[in-house]
């Protein structure tokens, strides 16, 4: 039963109501995918707005409700987010419910000595190619769970795999959780529960315990609004 509930809540669509993002705003795109884009302000703060605007990673853009309108190219952003995970030359950030790909512009060696899962950084970014190249980063505190959304890949024994920018990333289930092949292909929503050694598990407890006492629920919308607030244009 639980392991029904409990991708039942995966495959819920995540999709923000415009009304937690109200008003207008721009930044910088710096993830996109299943529909949704994510968008840097000047001060790092990332949104994740619903959108089929066809625009690439870096795209300078002015939002209102889902409607994007792009307006230049930047080649470089801030992004305020939380490092879920560092896997070679590459660091993983949740910001804004989207989880973006940085690449190390040292390479394996200087990721291997970057900030732990759960930390919270300010990163400063090089934009070419459709790709963000990790130029510097600060760590200013920690987490301990975040959400995202991201494509499922790949269900294995245990396991979750998504792809960030064409770059997959494994996530390991709690014990007694196994779920369908069918999210394969999915966009899904997954609070992550980050500790360190960069071990990232899926947190479902708390969701499972209501959907057990919200059986009659109506199925709509539980992924609630993104971060933050308007901050001001960029």
């Amino acid at each position: 039963m639980k392991k029904l509930l409990f991708a039942a809540i995966l495959a819920t669509a995540a999709v923000f109501p415009t009304t937690a993002l109200a008003g207008t705003f721009t930044g910088i795109v710096v993830g996109k995918g299943g529909g949704n884009l994510a968008v840097a302000s000047t001060g790092g703060l990332v949104r994740t707005v619903h959108s089929n605007a066809r625009v690439r990673i870096g795209t300078r853009v002015r939002v209102n409700g889902t409607v994007v309108r792009a307006f230049g190219v930047a080649r470089r952003a801030l992004i305020h987010g939380v490092v879920v995970r560092r896997v070679h030359g590459t660091t993983f950030v949740a910001a804004g419910r989207s989880l973006l790909a940085l690449r190390s512009r040292g390479g394996r060696r200087l990721a291997a000595i970057g900030p732990s899962s759960g930390a919270v950084v300010d990163a400063s970014v090089a934009i070419a190619s459709g790709q963000l190249t990790q130029q510097s980063l600060q760590v200013v505190g920690h987490e301990d769970k975040v959400t995202i959304q991201a494509p499922v890949t790949a269900v294995g024994p245990g396991t979750i795999t998504v792809t960030v920018n064409g770059q997959p990333l494994t996530f390991s289930l709690p014990a007694g959780i196994q779920l369908p092949a069918s999210l394969v292909g999915q966009f899904v929503t997954l609070t992550l529960k980050v500790e360190n050694d960069n071990e990232v598990e899926v947190e479902n407890e708390n969701e499972l315990e209501n959907n057990d006492n919200n059986d009659n629920d109506d199925g709509g919308d539980h992924s609630g609004p993104g971060h933050g607030g308007d901050d001001g244009g960029d």
